[in-house]
């Protein structure tokens, strides 16, 4: 019954926004930008994500649409993840993400990776009105970038986790782009904050160095994932500079589901910290946190009792 109200609460976020780019949940991640974590080594996620929007016509009428896309994402040696996105008619491209520093206690996470990897330079689902692929200031493919994530509740006990980042390609706004509602002041620069008000729900708000982005995830267990997102609100606040008729000037909005197996073979035994992370057991995070707080302190006092 939890799960249900939890799903018609996401739900009625998403239609009363849509009755008021890029494609949400297309990526591991967040909503649209990528987090310094990996899978397990031979641990599999596969996603998918249905995104609607629509446009104006030039006889004033609107024009509803909508986008389906997909990726599948494998964990290798548990320090690196590649996989691939597939966005329509856009076909499919490649990323990939290596872990540098694994998230501890008192550290974040840092990682590098690259998406769109690919050709194509305008990589997209979207299209222009003469049916190609929607034309960038900036090149989408070969998108490298470098971010790092860090759980508060460790820290401070507040229960928020923030990524941020800064990216090439498709992080990167136009230096003479009009359509975005908010201009960066360093291009290329993307974050967000991940609030849980429950072990298993998060509530997301973000910028992906284009847009700004909400929305919110529920994780049934450690296999399913269900996500809900409203994308490029910044729109909405354009007012006349807004050219309706132009599908990336238009707020857009996404639901998604995620599906994790494995890890299939070598299974490893984790570092603590890193495998009650991976379990998402906040409880006994907390605890290990409390432990080793004292176990400082002990050994402190030692210290000052050595002549």
């Amino acid at each position: 019954m939890k799960f249900v109200l939890i799903l018609v609460f996401i739900a009625g976020i998403v239609v009363s926004v849509s009755n008021a780019g890029s494609l949400p949940f297309s990526r591991s991640g967040l909503i649209d930008i990528p987090t310094a974590t990996v899978l397990q080594h031979t641990q599999v996620t596969v996603g998918g994500s249905f995104t609607s929007f629509s446009y104006e016509l030039a006889d004033s009428t609107s024009e509803s649409d909508f986008a389906i896309a997909g990726h599948l994402e494998i964990g290798l040696f548990n320090r690196a993840q590649i996989g691939a996105t597939w966005l329509g008619d856009a076909g499919i491209s490649g990323n990939a993400r290596v872990l540098i520093f694994s998230e501890r206690i008192n550290t974040p996470a840092l990682a590098v990776g690259c998406q769109n990897i690919i050709g194509e330079k305008n990589y997209e689902f979207f299209k222009d009105s003469d049916d190609s692929l929607y034309q960038y200031e900036e090149d989408q493919n070969f998108s490298a970038y470098i971010v790092i994530t860090k759980n508060l509740n460790y820290l401070f006990g507040v229960p928020v986790e923030v990524n941020l980042g800064y990216g090439i390609g498709r992080f990167k706004q136009g230096e003479y782009a009009d359509s975005d509602g908010i201009s960066n002041p360093i291009r290329g620069l993307f974050g967000a904050l991940s609030i849980h008000p429950a072990h298993n729900v998060s509530i997301i708000m973000e910028w992906d160095g284009r847009d700004a982005n909400i929305g919110a995830s529920y994780t049934l267990n450690k296999n399913v994932r269900f996500m809900a997102a409203v994308a490029e609100l910044e729109q909405l606040s354009r007012g006349s500079e807004r050219n309706p008729m132009d599908v990336m000037q238009n707020v857009k909005f996404s639901i998604g589901v995620e599906f994790t197996i494995g890890p299939f073979i070598n299974r490893t035994t984790l570092e603590p910290f890193e495998q009650l992370r991976q379990d998402e057991d906040s409880e006994l995070l907390e605890q290990l946190e409390e432990i080793r707080s004292h176990a400082k302190e002990d050994i402190d006092e030692l210290e000052d009792d050595i002549p």
